[in-house]
């Protein structure tokens, strides 16, 4: 008799998660952006908000809710009820969360937001002032070998991608310079544009809009092949160091939400990146489409998740 009303509750229970795939989505779903408007990652998320909206008939409004370096934007999805009607934009610094804050991460990072799909991934440009003699990475790397207290860096501040990616710069290639932290990534460019630092990490994205500046020079990209963006400009690995890295962005929803509907949202995305003026978007802003499936996405996340709690560790980093 047990085994019977076993049965029955999940057949009911699959019934109802069918019913609502199929009627999904039958009022407006709220995308969090666990950042401040204007970004890279709240651009994005608008983009792709416009496209769901569009194919779905159904309003997909992004929300942003910031504080404690995305914690309080994730941390809100991440307890969501999982019913495909608040979804997250997610992005690399996710995956840094249990390197920088510890236990102070109160949910369970691995398993309570779902992946859906990585839409699209970002790398980085090595930017110095002109005025430096830092013709290639390469140079740079030497300077410091030969000087490291000489040798400074911004960031836009502690624990930040931009901080982190940097450390796995100087881990990698064995030199040390001095970090100058700054309130936002605005603050470092203009200590490089200011020659009050040497370098710094600037989101392709942003570097899109320094196009032409006699200011700014590039001398890497952090890659895998050349940006179509800076074509002349190498890759960190032509210069002799063996990195890559690249912020990625994506859909998350909470932990609950029925398979149908990550698979809806999961197909509704890919469609969207097929759209010309998505990709036409992405390519402008120096962002690569990706729109892996669920699966690749999670693998992506828990690698990160690895490299990323070791580079923090490894680096002393504190948040």
């Amino acid at each position: 008799m047990k085994i019977l009303k076993m049965l029955c509750l999940t057949l009911a229970a699959l019934a109802s998660g069918a019913a609502m795939a199929q009627s999904y989505p039958a009022k407006p779903v709220k995308i969090i952006v666990p950042y401040a408007a204007g970004g890279t990652g709240d651009i994005l998320a608008r983009l792709i908000a416009s496209e769901l909206t569009k194919q779905t008939s159904q309003s997909f409004v992004v929300e942003n809710r910031t504080g404690a370096g995305g914690m309080i934007g994730y941390g809100a999805g991440a307890k969501s009820v999982g019913d495909g009607y608040t979804l997250v934009a997610m992005d690399s610094s996710y995956t840094m969360f249990p390197g920088l804050y510890g236990e102070r991460v109160d949910w369970n990072i691995e398993t309570d937001l779902v992946p859906v799909s990585m839409y699209a991934r970002a790398a980085f440009a090595l930017a110095v002032n002109p005025s430096k003699n830092y013709k290639g990475a390469e140079d740079l790397i030497r300077a410091a070998k030969d000087k490291p207290e000489a040798v400074s860096f911004g960031t836009p501040g502690l624990g930040t991608l931009h901080h982190v990616f940097t450390s796995q710069l100087l881990a990698t290639t064995g030199v040390q310079m001095t970090h100058i932290p700054f309130r936002g990534a605005s603050e470092a460019l203009n200590a490089v544009l200011g020659n009050n630092v040497d370098w710094t990490f600037v989101a392709m994205p942003t570097i899109s809009g320094q196009m032409g500046n006699e200011r700014l020079r590039v001398i890497a990209v952090t890659s895998e092949s050349r940006s179509a963006l800076l074509p002349n400009v190498p890759t960190l690995r032509e210069a002799g160091i063996a990195m890559t890295v690249a912020n990625w962005f994506g859909l998350g929803t909470p932990k609950g939400t029925p398979p149908d509907v990550v698979a809806f949202l999961h197909k509704n995305v890919v469609d969207a990146l097929k759209s010309p003026e998505v990709a036409a978007r992405m390519k402008a802003m120096g962002a690569e489409v990706v729109g892996n499936n669920p699966t690749e996405f999670a693998a992506v996340m828990r690698s990160d998740l690895r490299t990323w709690t070791k580079v923090i560790k490894d680096a002393g980093i504190k948040n």
